[in-house]
């Protein structure tokens, strides 16, 4: 198992409150939205479609190359297409067959297959 741990510090983007999904999960073959909020934490897949930040009361909490950190996946574009949230962790699909995990209090991101 491969485990890398990428901080970034950066200027908040600012975030559309329109794009902010109330449900579990984002699907961008489905959806236009772009965020999960959970426990009052915004975890939201920026402009490249590649990198996810977590936000606090607008404050930038970690952030993490889910692509840099786990490698270009071998089909399909080198982008988020899929966010599940569950207690711990958020779920993640990049490309077609590519999955990678964050722990959603470090934004520790690991490639899973």
């Amino acid at each position: 198992m491969l485990t890398f741990l990428v901080t970034q510090t950066g200027i908040a983007q600012k975030i559309n409150n329109d794009l902010i999904s109330k449900n579990s999960e984002i699907n961008f073959a489905k959806t236009q939205k772009r965020g999960i909020k959970k426990n009052n934490i915004i975890y939201y897949v920026e402009n490249d479609l590649q990198t996810i930040s977590a936000y606090k009361r607008k404050k930038l909490k970690w952030q993490t190359n889910v692509i840099s950190v786990c490698g270009k996946p071998k089909l399909g574009e080198a982008q988020i297409r899929y966010v599940g949230y569950n207690s711990d962790k958020l779920l993640i699909v990049m490309g077609k067959h590519h999955f990678a995990e964050i722990d959603v209090n470090s934004g520790l991101t690991t490639l899973v297959g």
